[in-house]
């Protein structure tokens, strides 16, 4: 299930046709506060990290920027308020530009070059860790002001999304060919090779799921890695960066 998230209604209204079975759209409002509820809303108590392996999120939205323009997909997310940063695991090569976004309480009138700004991302980003992998959160943003947001209305909040919708239907085109229904193996020997915490066990399990979405033996890729030769914590993470590079190149 693909889980489209989105401040208001403008910002989604030109994808409403994409909704299906398999794709929802889920307004939060705007802030953090109700980002957060709405993605706790949408994944509540009763899901697993097993029920929502081929779920994915992606957080569509409109961003201030000072000097940058048009549609990015972002690679890192700094909460402001917090001064902690997130990282979503962009593992497939989309052919969008990439770029920081900062996430604050209040519109930032006076945005700092090479970045972008919203008021959600960090919010939806760390409710949905806590069941979605970093590299089924997508966020995707659309320049529409440098600060000025007096001057953004809901038709040129429309007209922008909707002058984007081709590059976000390819988009959304590829994710579906990459969470095709997989088969569900136990990973559990690798576990013990990697001596893996209960976070590297979530990041091999998505490694496997996405190797087998490429028709490629995951297992043989950590065994040429080195897996067999680990000896520590330190050395499972590194076999597994490995692993992850040779994916992330191959995608």
């Amino acid at each position: 299930m693909i889980h489209v998230f989105a401040a208001i209604d403008c910002e989604v209204k030109a994808l409403r046709h994409l909704v299906s079975d398999d794709l929802e759209i889920v307004l939060t409002g705007i802030g953090k506060v109700n980002a957060a509820f709405a993605v706790g809303r949408t994944f509540h108590s009763g899901f697993t990290r097993q029920d929502l392996a081929s779920d994915v999120i992606i957080n569509i939205g409109t961003c201030g920027s000072d000097d940058l323009h048009g549609l990015f997909l972002v690679n890192k997310i700094t909460d402001d308020a917090a001064g902690k940063d997130y990282y979503p695991d962009i593992l497939r090569v989309t052919g969008l530009p990439e770029a920081p976004l900062i996430t604050v309480d209040k519109v930032k009138t006076d945005p700092e070059p090479g970045c972008l700004y919203d008021m959600e991302a960090s919010a939806i980003y760390l409710a949905g860790s806590k069941l979605i992998s970093p590299d089924r959160m997508i966020f995707l943003k659309m320049v529409s002001d440098n600060g000025d947001v007096g001057r953004v209305t809901e038709a040129s909040v429309n007209a922008l999304v909707e002058s984007y919708v081709p590059k976000i239907k390819e988009l959304i085109t590829m994710i579906r060919d990459g969470i095709s229904p997989l088969s569900v193996k136990s990973n559990e020997d690798l576990y013990d090779l990697l001596k893996a915490s209960a976070s590297m066990k979530v990041q091999i399990d998505e490694l496997m799921r996405f190797a087998e979405s490429m028709g490629m033996d995951g297992r043989k890729l950590f065994d040429e890695a080195g897996a067999s030769e680990v000896t520590s914590r330190a050395g499972g993470k590194e076999v597994t960066a490995r692993v992850r590079s040779v994916l992330t190149h191959l995608s």
